[in-house]
């Protein structure tokens, strides 16, 4: 189940994927930690690096466990993509990744994410200026298309390939779906039969019965969870299937641990209210830790909420 991509070698095909406001450095650590291939940052602005913003700087956090990782640049301008990968503080990281797949409106109608797929000839000059910035593997991730019913992603994933990609990732909803309904799968099974590299399967992997539907419908060469694994980091090891051990209130406070080693206290409480709802999904005290992290104003809140909801 081991997964090469480019020279990169992962010791297993599951990956993280990059979701805004929950792929930071400690969640990114634990899914490690329990057998992840990969994982991926948040996006991260290709113009936000050149201009030295400083929300940009946070995204960059990584430890020596999170490794391999790739750093998810976003942009439409070649040039900017080219001098983002070049940049010296990219250079801890594996693998640079280009998102082709985020439907928000504010990056979409400012011609990034999801928008590039309209353009494969595009693609293809980012995915060039990105290998010759970093000399590392380049991957791209990507939707089954823009407007719903109408698939552009083999077009978008060969031009991608032409462009020099070590990976293609594929999230087989349209943009105007964003993330309901559905993942098609049927999709990434054709990007599969037509490119030469890696096709990596992501949408509605949350359980074993899914990887093994998902695997046997596209053939892909590698699986990433998204979504699924929030609050289980612990799924990774259930799907390679490795023996595990799970305290989940441990995790809790090594996820906030290795938070305080990049941010700063407040920061880190913000961080932790979306996870420990996530941490509690499926419990019977959820509602209750949805209203308590609400009031919560601090990190001691944040401590105070763990230590009344989560002590097993």
């Amino acid at each position: 189940m081991d997964l090469l991509i480019g020279n990169v070698q992962l010791k297993s095909n599951l990956l993280f994927a990059p979701i805004a406001g929950f792929s930071e450095v400690g969640f990114r650590h634990l899914c490690a930690k329990y057998g992840a291939g990969l994982t991926f940052t948040e996006l991260v602005s290709a113009k936000g690096l050149c201009y030295g913003n400083k929300g940009t700087e946070e995204l960059l956090a990584k430890t020596d466990l999170d490794s391999p990782c790739a750093v998810q640049l976003f942009g439409s301008d070649p040039e900017y993509m080219f001098k983002a990968a070049s940049d010296d503080r990219l250079k801890k990281f594996d693998i640079i990744d280009i998102n082709m797949g985020c439907p928000v409106k504010k990056v979409f109608n400012n011609g990034e994410g999801s928008a590039l797929m309209s353009n494969p000839k595009l693609v293809t000059e980012i995915v060039q200026a990105v290998r010759e910035g970093s000399h590392k593997p380049v991957t791209c991730k990507m939707r089954a298309g823009i407007e719903n019913g109408k698939p552009i992603a083999v077009e978008c994933a060969l031009a991608a390939e032409k462009g020099g990609a070590a990976a293609v990732t594929i999230h087989p909803r349209y943009r105007e779906q964003f993330y309901s309904g559905t993942a098609d799968h049927s999709i990434t099974y054709d990007v599969k039969q037509a490119l030469k590299i890696p096709v990596i399967a992501n949408g509605d992997i949350t359980n074993k019965a899914s990887l093994v539907k998902i695997k046997a419908q596209t053939g892909a060469d590698g699986f990433m969870l998204a979504r699924g694994a929030l609050g289980r980091p612990y799924l990774f090891s259930e799907l390679v299937g490795i023996p595990y051990e799970w305290d989940r209130h441990a995790a809790i406070l090594e996820h906030i641990s290795i938070l305080k080693e990049y941010f700063p206290e407040l920061t880190v409480a913000n961080i932790m209210k979306l996870h420990l709802c996530y941490y509690a999904r499926g419990e019977k005290f959820a509602k209750q830790v949805r209203v308590a992290v609400g009031e919560a104003k601090d990190l001691a809140g944040i401590y105070s909420v763990v230590e009344g909801f989560f002590v097993e």
